[in-house]
C-alpha cells in the first residue's frame, strides 16, 4: 500500500510527522503490534495496538514494550490502521524516524518523503552499522531514553526522532551563519 497525493491545505504543507512501530514475532516473522505518530508539534496524535495477524511465539517485550495483555483486547488490525495512516499522510508529507524501513515494512507501507535518523546520524563504520536511538539521544541532547526495563515507548522513541532532527537542523543553520 503506497501513500498517495490529495489536496493540500492553502500553506502546501504536508505535514511532518515522526513514526514508531513495535513489532513481536509471529510464526509468519516479524509483525506489527504497536503503532504512534507524533505531530510536529510533538503530540501524540495517533498510538495503538495492533492485533497480530498470526500466532504470537514471541512478544518481544524487553524491546517492544509490548505483552500479551496489551494485545488480548485490541481488535485493531494491520489493515485497520493504514486506513487512519493513509487518511492521516499523503505522499508530500515528510515521516521521521529510526530505521524507518523496519516501520513502513512492518506497515506494509510505500513512502518517499523519509527523514531517518539512523542515515542522519550515521555510524562511524557506515552501513550496515546504525547507531542506536538511545545513544544518539544521550550524545546530542544529553537525554537518557529507552530506559525501562519494561521495553521501549514507541511515543518516546518517535518524539526523540522529532526532537533529534530539530536540534540537527538549529546546529545546521548555526554553522552557516
Amino acid at each position: 500500500m503506497s501513500t498517495f497525493s490529495k489536496s493540500l491545505p492553502p500553506d502546501g504543507n504536508g505535514g511532518v510527522f515522526a513514526l514508531d512501530c513495535e513489532m513481536c514475532y509471529t510464526k509468519q516473522g516479524l509483525e506489527l503490534t504497536r503503532v504512534t505518530v507524533v505531530d510536529a508539534e510533538m503530540k501524540v496524535i495517533y498510538d495503538t495496538f495492533v492485533k497480530p495477524i498470526t500466532k504470537v511465539v514471541d512478544y518481544n517485550t524487553r524491546f517492544s514494550g509490548v505483552t500479551q495483555e496489551d494485545l488480548e483486547s485490541t481488535t485493531i488490525t494491520l489493515r485497520d490502521v493504514q486506513a487512519v495512516l493513509l487518511s492521516m499522510f499523503s505522499a508530500e508529507s515528510i515521516l521521521i524516524g529510526h530505521s524507518l524501513e523496519s516501520d513502513l515494512f512492518a506497515l506494509k507501507l510505500i513512502h518517499s518523503s523519509v527523514v531517518d535518523t539512523a542515515i542522519v546520524f550515521p555510524h562511524r563504520l557506515g552501513l550496515p552499522y546504525k547507531r542506536a536511538l538511545r545513544n544518539l539521544m544521550a550524545e546530542h541532547l544529553k537525554r537518557i531514553i529507552q530506559d525501562n526495563v519494561e521495553g521501549h515507548d514507541s511515543s518516546e522513541d518517535a518524539t526523540a526522532c522529532l526532537e533529534l532532527m530539530i536540534w540537527r537542523i538549529k546546529e545546521d543553520a548555526k554553522g552557516k551563519r
